[in-house]
């Protein structure tokens, strides 16, 4: 397992791996598996930076921030996480299982592409949403609520941008704020 992760981070980041030196808390790392997941599936490595440089990271606080972001994520795909150690230092493994189903995370639907996450389009998550559906009055009400949830993860993604250096506790409240309504629209939407 180790030579295995070690040929994959000389490789690079790309569509189906991402390296982070911390997990950047449970919506950033919900935002991440909810990417994988709604692609091809993937591997988050944690404790690694962009150039391959291994930093290494604390087993209690990926364990916990992991947790956390699984709460966030409808429905919570297939994933799991593990622990190596390279160059004497611990890193986490997260495989994330490709999902049928639309993920949503606490910061809306993202999908990966490439070496990055971006967010769904209307028309993507309608086709993911819409393969068994069959009544038009149905399928009409889906694709206007997949409008209005792209609309809302645009302007989540642009606020907590804009507010990023600015205090945690007033960018926190935001965050719930704007995942709350992310919530309500995304649980209509997946219980229809």
């Amino acid at each position: 397992m180790t030579d295995e992760i070690a040929k994959l981070i000389q490789q690079g980041d790309n569509d189906q791996l991402e390296f982070r030196r911390h997990s950047g808390g449970p919506n950033l790392l919900s935002k991440i598996i909810s990417s994988f997941a709604n692609a091809s599936g993937g591997k988050l490595i944690i404790g690694v930076d962009e150039k391959g440089k291994i930093s290494g990271c604390k087993k209690e606080s990926i364990m916990d921030t992991f947790n956390k972001a699984k709460e966030k994520l409808i429905p919570c795909p297939d994933i799991s996480i593990e622990f190596i150690e390279l160059e004497k230092k611990e890193i986490a493994i997260i495989s994330i299982e490709k999902n049928e189903n639309i993920v949503a995370s606490s910061l809306g639907v993202f999908k990966r592409t490439d070496n990055s996450d971006e967010i769904m389009v209307p028309a993507e998550i309608t086709t993911k949403k819409l393969a068994t559906a069959t009544n038009n009055d149905f399928k009409n009400t889906i694709e206007e609520m997949a409008q209005q949830i792209t609309q809302l993860t645009i302007s989540l993604d642009d606020t907590v941008k804009r507010y990023q250096d600015k205090n945690k506790l007033s960018r926190k409240i935001l965050e719930w704020i704007a995942c709350g309504i992310i919530g309500i629209i995304l649980s209509m939407l997946i219980h229809f």
